[in-house]
């Protein structure tokens, strides 16, 4: 299965259990925000780990949140691999300053991160 139909099918599902997140592709390294019920992320996230197409996973937060931060962000779950998303991204979590977005902070550094690096 490609890259883009793994998505898709990743994404249909995540919707039908309103999971929200963003993906972020640079080169051959990945960063995901994955938010939704506690039970139901904790069950994705060990699906994850034990999913021999990702290696080397390093859980930067959990926390719980009082609201989806990722919503009303494109289809609720998107890919970014390109600079023009990940700055689109930016622009998203930067509007989240004015609503209360917990992880805001955190997810702006790591953005702002993948943006300096080479």
């Amino acid at each position: 299965m490609g890259f883009e139909a793994l998505f898709n099918e990743t994404q249909t599902k995540n919707n039908t259990n309103n999971i929200t997140g963003v993906l972020v592709k640079k080169d051959s390294a990945f960063f995901q925000i994955i938010e939704g019920q506690p039970i139901l992320i904790d069950v994705l996230f060990e699906k994850i780990k034990i999913d021999n197409r990702h290696s080397n996973i390093i859980e930067l937060v959990n926390t719980s949140i009082t609201k989806l931060s990722f919503k009303d962000f494109n289809t609720n779950y998107t890919i970014i691999d390109d600079l023009d998303a990940l700055y689109s991204l930016q622009d998203y979590l930067t509007h989240l300053e004015n609503k209360e977005c917990e992880s805001k902070a955190i997810f702006l550094q790591i953005i702002e991160d993948l943006l300096s690096s080479d």
